[in-house]
């Protein structure tokens, strides 16, 4: 079989069975680098989220933690349950008389509220608001309703409360229980899904002044471990 000269195949060029496949296999190559270089932008940006969310959740514990660390003589914790425009429950965590509580300089004698308030889109948001001394009643609803809160903690989700009395844990801390030595707050935080979290923040005990010379009264009693099973 006769060669066929040079010229002939430079004249001859790329079929057009050639050319598709080249393109074909361009496109592939083309196509497994981007889903590759999405995948690691998602990545990066899911973590990135998550230490952002991270970092909030830290930041709220602790201010949460000096709050009730640094509640005055005089102040009180009560838990109360409003409703919100749809008809939700909403925990509300009274701090009364807790100066300096959430950032916030002064009270001037009114109180502090914490709340879980629901969003939009189901979730909630912890968020604090500041009631001035005085507001009472219908004022006090109203006041709740149209006040500006400010948001501390988005992305939060089955919230509740628990306080220990020296006994036993409860539900519920009615203003007038006196102060509870626990308090324990247990929520889902999407920014950690599957890891619900769970903290328990000590309330120093109010002690009355001994006199000098008296035996120190004896430590509160430890809570209960909830992990301990029954007997």
């Amino acid at each position: 079989m006769t060669a066929l000269p040079s010229a002939t195949l430079l004249r001859r060029g790329f079929t057009l069975f050639e050319v598709i496949m080249a393109l074909l296999i361009l496109g592939l190559l083309s196509g497994a680098v981007y889903s590759i270089s999405r995948a690691a932008l998602e990545t990066s940006k899911a973590v990135q989220n998550e230490q952002s969310g991270a970092r909030r959740l830290e930041a709220f514990l602790r201010v949460a933690r000096d709050a009730f660390l640094n509640l005055p003589a005089d102040g009180s914790v009560t838990l109360q349950f409003s409703k919100s425009a749809q008809g939700a429950p909403v925990p509300e965590l009274v701090l009364k008389k807790a100066a300096g509580a959430f950032g916030v300089p002064s009270l001037g004698g009114g109180s502090l509220v914490l709340a879980a308030r629901p969003q939009a889109d189901g979730s909630r948001v912890f968020a604090i608001l500041r009631i001035p001394g005085g507001v009472e009643g219908m004022d006090l609803d109203r006041f709740l309703q149209q006040a500006a809160w400010i948001p501390l903690l988005p992305g939060v989700e089955k919230v509740r409360w628990q306080f220990f009395n020296g006994n036993e844990w409860a539900e519920e801390w009615l203003d007038g229980n006196g102060r509870p030595l626990l308090a324990r707050l247990e929520f889902d935080y999407q920014a950690m899904p599957g890891s619900p979290v769970g903290v328990e923040f000590w309330i120093p005990p109010l002690q009355p002044p001994q006199p000098p010379g008296t035996q120190a009264p004896p430590p509160a009693p430890e809570p209960p471990d909830s992990n301990a099973p029954a007997s």
